[in-house]
């Protein structure tokens, strides 16, 4: 059993010490060099609506050879390649919280992964017809991408002259850094008409200054509604419809 003592400072990695007195004899060519393997992670996008700090539960799948005895590491969790906090484990089993704080952080992707991996393993050494135990240190590149996105809120307002109505589109997304909503230049915002019991886009518009106005020629009384899809920072909204 792997008994050592994990510390991380922020810029200088991994410093894993092993206690005195452990036996570390040559691998055979059959061994493994990687006993254990992270073959995926588990773990959820966030959306904020306000500055708090989050838990933010993440497991891995793990792969392990017939050799395995027991493991220690860390993970990388990055944003932008910049180190957001890291993930300790022991064994096969590895389920662990990271802290991500928006306000200092930011909002958007984020990645876990890659682990740095330190794992015992065993052989059978048929000179002394025993088995014995020998070490691997390595980086395990498996990873994920998870989003921490800004809750949204947008509003259509409609407004009728003869046979034009005049839609004015406005989205707002929370930003942590402000600790406040703020104006959202939604991209790809569409601005639908009810037709029966369905929604149709009936125009496509990017948002300035949080804002967009369009004017459509429609006679008839109409439902309208306004639908901002998913960004990487920013979650999807969809305001209340409006009859003009």
């Amino acid at each position: 059993m792997i008994k050592s003592l994990l510390r991380r400072s922020a810029g200088i990695g991994v410093a894993i010490t092993l206690t005195a007195g452990l036996l570390v004899t040559a691998a055979p060519a059959q061994a493994s060099d990687r006993p254990i393997d992270i073959t995926g992670y588990k773990v959820s996008n966030i959306t904020v609506s306000d500055a708090n700090c989050r838990n933010l539960t993440i497991t891995a799948s793990t792969k392990v050879k017939k050799d395995f005895v027991d493991s220690i590491g860390s993970i990388d969790i990055t944003r932008k390649g910049g180190l957001v906090d890291y993930l300790s484990f022991e064994g096969r089993k590895i389920t662990d919280r990271a802290m991500i704080c928006p306000s200092f952080n930011g909002l958007g992707a984020y990645k876990v992964g890659p682990a740095d991996i330190f794992a015992e393993y065993e052989y059978y050494d048929s000179y002394f017809k025993e088995y014995w135990s020998d070490y691997s240190d390595y980086t395990d590149n498996t990873s994920k991408t998870f989003y921490v996105r800004g809750k949204t809120k947008s509003t259509l307002t409609a407004k009728r002259s003869g046979s034009k109505v005049t839609l004015t589109a406005k989205a707002q997304v929370y930003s942590p850094e402000k600790y406040r909503y703020s104006q959202y230049n939604a991209k790809g915002a569409k601005l639908q008409v009810k037709s029966g019991t369905s929604w149709k886009t009936i125009k496509t518009v990017n948002l300035a200054k949080g804002k967009a106005t369009v004017t459509i020629k429609q006679s008839k009384k109409k439902s309208y509604r306004l639908q901002v899809p998913t960004a990487t920072w920013a979650a999807s909204t969809t305001s209340k419809s409006v009859s003009k």
